[in-house]
């Protein structure tokens, strides 16, 4: 996967992720998946605890990790203001339900999302907060 350097392009693709992270499902499914930072935690994670996100407080968030939950908030922030709010989000996994065993350092939410989206004929994969345009080899993806 090659990173994207085209500002142009950079921001249609926030532009439809912002579109995303509202709940739209226009340009595709969002998910959110374990980082390479917090995975090896997944097994002790019972919780999550966020900071304030969209001035809207904390969000809560159990280990199902339910992409649901995150666009209820995320709709609430204008469109134009979602993908900042994203990349300034924290989610950490905690290992209680009080959210007081912290086991990892806050992570930015950017990370947990994963996001693909085919644009003029190329596909491109939000995958650990970088986007990346996904190129064909020798037959398979790379």
């Amino acid at each position: 996967m090659d990173t994207i350097e085209d500002d142009c392009l950079l921001n249609a693709l926030d532009r439809r992720l912002a579109a995303a992270l509202g709940g739209s499902t226009r340009f595709g499914a969002l998910a959110l998946r374990w980082p390479a930072a917090a995975a090896p935690r997944a097994a002790e994670t019972v919780a999550f605890r966020t900071n304030d996100v969209g001035g809207h407080g904390p969000i809560t968030l159990d280990r199902t990790l339910d992409v649901e939950v995150v666009t209820a908030r995320f709709a609430k922030i204008p469109e134009f203001a979602r993908t900042d709010e994203l990349k300034q989000s924290r989610l950490i996994p905690c290992a209680d339900h009080d959210l007081e065993v912290l086991l990892t350092p806050p992570i930015p939410m950017d990370r947990w999302i994963a996001f693909e989206i085919t644009v003029a004929g190329h596909t491109y994969r939000l995958h650990e907060g970088r986007w990346r345009e996904l190129r064909e080899n020798c037959g398979h993806a790379a």
